[in-house]
């Protein structure tokens, strides 16, 4: 999926279209790795374990956190020490982040940009809740990031550098 247009002034719009922009982004650059549950990092993170995290964070952000809906094991993406785990298989662990990607933009396409959190999850009196569009944001910076992370995963592997923007 490419970028949006260079075109788009609607914030809702660049939002989205960046989201799903980087939800394909993520999917390519794993798609390019020989092997996603090996680990070429010195933290030993492995690629498929941050796919999961990626899953967990939208349900985490826009299910739990704003949507308030209650959710099994928020953090199921990690371990006793907060690393990043993963012993499902790449494609149960795709399924699971492909259908976490659909009920977040169900939840998103529902509410406006200026609509406050749930006061459930994290955000529970006293804490102030953050806007959808504010979550959105957050949600599209871990994206980006961990795209880059990828990038270098894929790299370390052998695999062609992955084409940025």
């Amino acid at each position: 999926m490419t970028e949006p247009s260079r075109q788009l002034s609607d914030p809702r719009a660049l939002l989205e279209g960046y989201l799903d922009h980087y939800r394909a982004e993520i999917l390519r650059v794993l798609d390019g790795l020989p092997e996603p549950e090996v680990s070429r990092v010195p933290s030993g993170w492995t690629p498929v374990a941050l796919l999961k995290h990626l899953a967990y964070m939208e349900r985490r952000w826009l299910v739990w956190d704003f949507a308030g809906e209650p959710v099994e094991d928020p953090y199921g993406d990690r371990d006793d020490e907060e690393a990043f785990v993963a012993t499902e298989s790449f494609e149960e662990i795709k399924e699971f982040y492909l259908a976490q990607c659909e009920r977040a933009r169900q939840v998103v396409a529902k509410r406006s940009l200026s609509d406050p959190a749930s006061q459930i999850g994290r955000f529970q009196p006293p804490k102030e809740p953050p806007t959808l569009g504010w979550i959105m944001f957050h949600v599209l910076e871990e994206y980006m990031r961990h795209a880059g992370h990828l990038d270098i995963a894929r790299e370390l592997a052998g695999g062609q550098e992955a084409a940025r923007l």
